[in-house]
């Protein structure tokens, strides 16, 4: 494996040319190994004694020059293979870092907008006799958020095909967070409840992304991203996270 490993990575012409002074070696070994053990008729007198050599095993030598022939050959076809991975190698990683570029100012654009959703579902939420125009109007302004935000989930999901799967993880988990949220759409069974809870969740995705967009949600009540522990997850959708979260805190059993 280690020298598997070296040889792919050795220059391309330093790798033909030990193929070739390779076949030369081995063809000359053979045809010296042929004259040390067949009939001893060439003088030993050089250079005349390549000729004989050729010329009394010429079927010998035509062998050994077809081999070395076939072997360069397949190293051309091998080695032309290896630059073409080597480039789309290359062309896939600069795509990823292209794509990563790309979908950090997304996400930066879109947690900027889902605090502004946050803060107004928040006031909402703790508001129970708004007037129905304001209360409208309130809410057709997240409605017009959420839509801003959920407008590139499919080309975002197709954009991540290229990166490694644990980005990929990373990311699905964020579009089905904002998938939940673009369900929030009409103004007349809008769920303020629920979709605060919805923006709160997302907003975990966000910041696990990209840390920098943790700035766009200061002040804003909520726990820590690093508590959202399976089991705590499991607690919470049961009803009794605080309450055995708090408990273990304490210390209490």
């Amino acid at each position: 494996m280690f020298f598997e490993e070296k040889w792919v990575s050795m220059n391309r012409y330093v790798q033909g040319l030990i193929i070739i002074l390779g076949s030369i070696a081995v063809t000359v070994a053979v045809l010296g190994g042929a004259l040390a053990w067949g009939p001893h008729h060439c003088k030993l007198a050089f250079p005349m004694v390549i000729g004989c050599a050729m010329g009394s095993y010429e079927s010998l030598a035509g062998g050994m020059f077809a081999a070395s022939a076939a072997l360069f050959a397949g190293w051309l076809a091998w080695s032309a293979v290896q630059v073409q991975i080597s480039a789309e190698e290359k062309r896939a990683a600069a795509d990823r870092v292209e794509i990563e570029n790309v979908l950090q100012g997304d996400l930066d654009y879109m947690a900027e907008g889902l605090s502004s959703v946050w803060k107004i579902l928040a006031e909402l939420d703790r508001s129970d006799d708004l007037p129905a125009e304001t209360l409208t109007a309130r809410l057709e302004g997240v409605i017009y958020g959420i839509g801003k935000i959920t407008k590139n989930i499919s080309t975002i999901r197709t954009m991540i095909t290229a990166l490694g799967w644990e980005r990929r993880r990373a990311y699905e988990r964020l579009l089905e967070g904002l998938e939940r949220l673009a369900e929030f759409r009409d103004v007349n069974h809008f769920d303020v409840h629920d979709a605060l809870f919805a923006t709160m969740d997302v907003s975990d995705d966000f910041r696990m992304l990209r840390p920098e967009t943790e700035e766009y949600f200061k002040g804003l009540r909520q726990r820590s991203h690093k508590a959202w522990t399976l089991g705590y997850a499991i607690a919470v959708q049961a009803g009794v996270g605080d309450k055995y979260y708090e408990e273990d805190d304490t210390g209490e059993n």
